[in-house]
């Protein structure tokens, strides 16, 4: 038997968060001034130029039978096109908290490439695995523009979650 992998968002308060299941692939988040898990109110939500989206903060899951996955590497495959006065911030964090504008958790530019060894750590440790359903850690991710941002809607970007099953 394969794990089954697919996107979960969680949003809202620590404490009292909500998690969601997004799928495998396709539209299933946007960037947006607002914590939700809905991918299409983003125009009722937009993100100006010259402000930051809320932090996204997304899980790996996987359920299944399957005897371990680890190697987690996470990277933005494709970025926006064009992508002037617009930057994807990241960060991989073993504990969730409250999303916000505030330039807070998502500290790092994120990889454009594959890292070619694990970057999303899992139970806290990034050569953690798991052995039975579960989730990796949280890949936060915010949108930081510019004033330089163009208006209107951007492109697709496209981010990749690669790993290791036995």
């Amino acid at each position: 038997m394969a794990a089954t992998f697919g996107w979960t968002q969680e949003y809202g308060s620590s404490g009292s968060s909500t998690k969601a299941d997004l799928g495998a692939s396709g539209n299933l988040f946007n960037f947006k001034n607002v914590d939700d898990a809905t991918a299409a109110n983003y125009t009722t939500y937009p993100v100006v130029a010259g402000a930051n989206s809320y932090d996204v903060w997304l899980l790996g899951k996987f359920t299944g039978t399957f005897n371990k996955v680890d190697n987690s590497q996470f990277w933005m495959s494709t970025d926006f096109s064009p992508n002037t006065g617009l930057t994807v911030m990241w960060a991989c964090q073993d504990a969730y908290q409250t999303p916000s504008t505030a330039a807070t958790y998502a500290s790092a530019s994120i990889p454009t490439a594959d890292p070619g060894s694990q970057n999303v750590s899992i139970t806290g440790d990034t050569t953690g695995c798991l052995e039975a359903s579960g989730y990796t850690d949280w890949m936060v991710l915010q949108l930081v523009t510019t004033t330089a941002a163009p208006a209107g809607d951007t492109s697709l970007a496209t981010f990749t979650l690669q790993y290791d099953e036995q």
